[in-house]
């Protein structure tokens, strides 16, 4: 542990998964920082509930330190059962980075522990619903805002959620980073001729669940077949409840052909994937209780040089905009939807013209580097407030 060294404990859940440890990595990167990261010794996923064991567990440039959770799979209710001393004294930390959210009981728990050991306190949050929380969780979020000295925001809607909630500190955008090595532009030629694909492709990926508009999706497909019976096909890459109706909805139709289902691809196919549509589209509707937060498969499309059609539900359109790689439609209009999707067909020009200023915002602010050069700073600050 070199003395010069800002030292940094952060906890995150979602770091079970290996792939989610690639901003620590990044940031490890850095020589002035000494890095621990901890998370659960398993997790359970609260999309289709299978346990999750960690797939990565050792690393070069960061310690990493796990202990056995209580209530896995609960965002809000886990918490350590044992290891939060270990995480404590191997890293004697200055900063500790809560990666969950401040109303959580891991949260609380961390909070407590580095108050205790008078470290500074960062959190991140990705809510972006106006919603009252009940006791204990509401006392909990008061106590990380007080506690706190400064905040991570995974998008705009966010950060105004936070203020409304009363967090009064500083406050800074963190996006979900990519890989451009991995999400990269690349010949798909082969795999759409494997998969039947003709003309201008239009991909969905994601869940196929209501909320996430794939129905929407599917109704402005066929009526786009209509205008361009030839010219247009369809990727839909993804599994969930809705599979079996859109499926058979499709099949109604003579334009059945045109539509390709793909149920689910390894992470390390996803880019053939997405490089084999020359658009992506995210049709995501708000319910009473959810709307996009930050949506990572139009970080990832634009990375691989696809540019994006997406609704104005949660922090979707601020995404587009500020990338300035595709187009906003109003959600739940199927027309709409089909006339930017009819546009798009009939201007490559302007397909291409969004892709490339798209990927280069991704290369300049969307990487894993740049998110950690973001956390780093801040970090520094952090530290350097505790010392005036």
């Amino acid at each position: 542990m070199a003395a010069d060294c800002l030292r940094i404990l952060a906890v995150s859940h979602s770091c079970v998964v290996g792939l989610n440890q690639q901003r620590y990595e990044a940031l490890a990167r850095f020589s002035d920082l000494d890095l621990t990261l901890m998370f659960p010794t398993h997790y359970v996923s609260d999309f289709d509930g299978r346990r999750l064991d960690p797939d990565k567990t050792t690393a070069e440039r960061y310690r990493i330190v796990s202990g056995p959770p209580v209530l896995a799979g609960n965002g809000s209710l886990y918490f350590y059962r044992r290891g939060l001393r270990e995480a404590f004294d191997r890293s004697q930390p200055q900063v500790v980075f809560v990666d969950e959210e401040p109303w959580s009981l891991s949260a609380a728990q961390m909070v407590w522990a580095a108050q205790r050991r008078g470290a500074r306190i960062v959190f991140f949050t990705n809510q972006n619903l106006r919603k009252a929380l009940p006791p204990p969780f509401c006392w909990i979020q008061r106590l990380v805002f007080r506690a706190a000295g400064w905040a991570f925001t995974a998008g705009e809607e966010a950060a105004e959620v936070l203020r409304w909630k009363g967090y009064t500190g500083p406050v800074s955008l963190l996006p979900f980073g990519v890989d451009p090595t991995l999400f990269r532009p690349q010949d798909a030629t082969s795999l759409r001729e494997d998969l039947g694909l003709q003309g201008t492709v239009f991909g969905y990926f994601g869940r196929l669940v209501p909320e996430k508009g794939v129905a929407i999706f599917a109704r402005a497909a066929l009526g786009l077949c209509d205008r361009f019976p030839e010219a247009v096909s369809f990727l839909l890459a993804g599994s969930g409840p809705e599979g079996d109706r859109l499926r058979q909805m499709i099949g109604a139709t003579p334009h059945a052909p045109r539509f390709v289902f793909v149920d689910r691809t390894l992470r390390e196919e996803a880019p053939r994937y997405l490089c084999a549509a020359d658009v992506v589209v995210v049709p995501s509707l708000r319910t009473r209780r959810w709307k996009e937060q930050f949506g990572r498969i139009l970080v990832e499309a634009l990375a691989c040089g696809v540019p994006v059609i997406g609704s104005d539900s949660g922090e979707t359109p601020f995404l587009i905009r500020r990338l300035e790689g595709g187009v906003v439609v109003p959600e739940g209009n199927v027309e709409a939807l089909a006339d930017a999707m009819a546009a798009m067909t009939r201007e490559p020009a302007r397909r291409q013209a969004l892709a490339e200023t798209g990927r280069a915002r991704v290369l300049a602010g969307y990487t894993h580097e740049a998110v950690a050069a973001t956390m780093r700073d801040v970090f520094l600050k952090v530290a350097r407030a505790d010392r005036r």
